[in-house]
């Protein structure tokens, strides 16, 4: 009897354990989910607003298939300090990185005031005056009397495959946020021009996160409606 009274007591108690597990597993996945949530949309906006406000809509940043943005996904800016013979051109330079050129190109303005897009072919450190930041850059073509140069990469920004993604150049789209976006065919995540801004649209809905829908302006920063 007293065996049997045990065992009864054990099963309660492993049930009661069991049930207290599963309660607490729920209330994980719903901590984890909200988190996930907060920073797909902390992430999308950020950098959207960052890309967005150093270009001009139509022609630094274009939207496509309601799903992508192309951008100039510019890096740095080169400010001409020094006498240099073409096609060499002496900059003091400042930015989120390093100039690559096996990736970049530059986006330069010269005395003409006219913009012009020239491969960044070879990129060195050089004197530039006092100060640090002097590099020596080689372009092609050359622009003659080169003022400002922008450093930049030709990437995509999607809601893709379950997440906010970016894709540099033609490589593949890597992931920058969980995969809880409701993506594809005929769902709500969607990114879609708007003047000089974009709607950004976030369907989530992947376990664990409870089905919502978020729909957001992002705007250059200099731009404001």
């Amino acid at each position: 009897m007293e065996a049997l009274t045990a065992m009864v007591l054990l099963v309660a108690v492993m049930a009661a354990a069991l049930q207290t597990l599963t309660t607490l597993r729920h209330a994980l996945g719903s901590v984890t989910g909200d988190a996930q949530v907060r920073e797909t949309r902390r992430i999308t906006r950020y950098t959207l607003a960052q890309e967005l406000r150093t270009g001009l809509a139509g022609i630094d940043w274009v939207t496509g298939a309601r799903d992508s943005v192309a951008v100039r996904a510019f890096r740095g800016t080169g400010v001409g300090c020094a006498a240099s013979s073409q096609p060499l051109w002496a900059v003091r330079y400042t930015g989120l990185r390093r100039p690559d050129p096996a990736k970049d190109s530059v986006l330069v303005l010269a005395a003409d005031g006219v913009w012009r897009v020239a491969k960044l072919v070879r990129a060195r450190a050089g004197a530039c005056g006092d100060g640090a930041g002097g590099e020596v850059w080689e372009l092609h073509p050359a622009v003659p009397e080169a003022v400002v140069g922008r450093v930049f990469e030709r990437g995509s920004y999607h809601v893709a495959a379950g997440a906010f993604r970016y894709r540099p150049g033609r490589g593949g789209r890597q992931p920058l946020t969980a995969q809880i976006l409701q993506t594809g065919a005929g769902v709500a995540s969607a990114v879609s021009g708007r003047g000089a801004g974009l709607d950004l649209r976030l369907a989530f809905g992947q376990a664990p996160v409870a089905t919502t829908i978020d729909s957001a302006r992002v705007w250059p920063r200099e731009m404001w409606p």
